[in-house]
């Protein structure tokens, strides 16, 4: 299911770097904080705290200027303990709303909850759902509030992880939301495509079971995560095939949400002209162009890190490669480089 055909390999589109390289936000005194993007990460449960450190701060690492996570409050204080950069909100109260006395003080606890989510979200950019955030019904709960408000606002929604249980148990939460992206790793991928009834072992279909499944869900964007990235909305689709590192450990997928959050948050910026610049890439281009860089910059980390590190690899040696990666990545090539020259110089 994660092969695509020689005809639909050839059939790809792909962005140039330059044409990324635009939506990046020029560091000037022009600009003021939060400009370079607030990203929110709703995830964060009492056994998974891990995950959502990873998202938000591979957001900030690749420059976002703010980024909030939403959480359990029995995971607020190891997040919070990870790092000072990170905003942590322990809104959710599982534990809290379970032992409530009588159903009316259960439900003023969530009341509250969703409350404090709604006011929190009015100052976000891009938010992302599913980082730890586990399938316990309260959180599904959460994180299902949390995107119909997203969508109420025109907000990009970045969804991994057990956000993707979510969506494959009820598709029509996102169907048709065209500023959602999802991040399926290939077993995630396969309950998508079964969800929505897509065949992905169909090896006459035309269109790959990437482009099919976001035409499922009505121009939704797809990464489907694997050997290569490939990406889709349906109308286009995108192959990354630049070399990434050879240890799969847990992690690095929360840090592409990160990445890809900051770069859409980018691309809402330069969609406001919030600085001056020539529109070279279309409004229209613009999600799958972040998208695309956002992976691109995961592979060559990942790469990076396991070429120290090897065996040993952790997440957290991927996200130490990004800031200085992306310094050289930004500064060092022509400005008309290729994807090769501005990743291997």
């Amino acid at each position: 299911m994660a092969t695509l055909t020689q005809r639909q390999k050839e059939a790809a589109t792909m962005p140039t770097y330059p044409e990324y390289r635009s939506l990046v936000p020029p560091l000037n005194a022009n600009l003021h904080k939060g400009q370079g993007g607030r990203v929110c990460v709703l995830g964060g449960s009492s056994d998974y705290t891990g995950a959502p450190y990873f998202s938000a701060m591979s957001a900030l690492r690749l420059g976002a200027d703010l980024c909030h996570i939403i959480c359990d409050e029995d995971a607020a204080t190891a997040i919070k303990s990870y790092s000072p950069d990170l905003i942590v909100h322990p809104h959710i109260k599982i534990r809290a709303a379970n032992a409530a006395q009588d159903k009316k003080t259960s439900n003023d606890i969530w009341a509250h909850t969703f409350d404090e989510i709604n006011s929190l979200l009015k100052r976000i950019h891009v938010l992302v759902i599913g980082p730890g955030l586990s399938r316990d019904k309260g959180m599904l709960q959460t994180a299902k509030h949390a995107i119909e408000v997203a969508k109420e606002q025109d907000m990009p929604i970045v969804i991994d992880a057990d956000g993707l249980f979510l969506i494959q148990n009820e598709p029509e939460i996102i169907r048709g939301y065209k500023k959602a992206v999802l991040t399926p790793n290939l077993v995630e991928f396969g309950r998508l495509c079964n969800a929505v009834n897509v065949d992905t072992e169909d090896e006459e279909a035309e269109q790959p079971a990437v482009q099919r499944l976001s035409l499922a869900l009505e121009g939704v964007i797809i990464i489907q995560k694997g050997k290569s990235d490939v990406i889709s909305d349906g109308q286009k689709v995108q192959v990354i095939d630049c070399e990434g590192g050879l240890k799969r450990s847990g992690g690095q997928g929360d840090i592409l949400t990160g990445l890809v959050a900051t770069s859409l948050a980018w691309g809402l910026a330069y969609e406001k002209e919030v600085w001056q610049h020539t529109h070279p890439v279309k409004k229209e281009d613009v999600a799958m162009t972040a998208c695309f860089g956002a992976c691109v910059i995961t592979r060559e980390c990942s790469r990076l890190a396991f070429e120290k590190h090897k065996r040993a690899l952790q997440s957290s040696d991927v996200l130490a490669e990004i800031g200085p990666f992306f310094h050289l990545f930004y500064q060092k090539p022509r400005q008309k480089a290729t994807w090769a020259e501005a990743i291997y110089g």
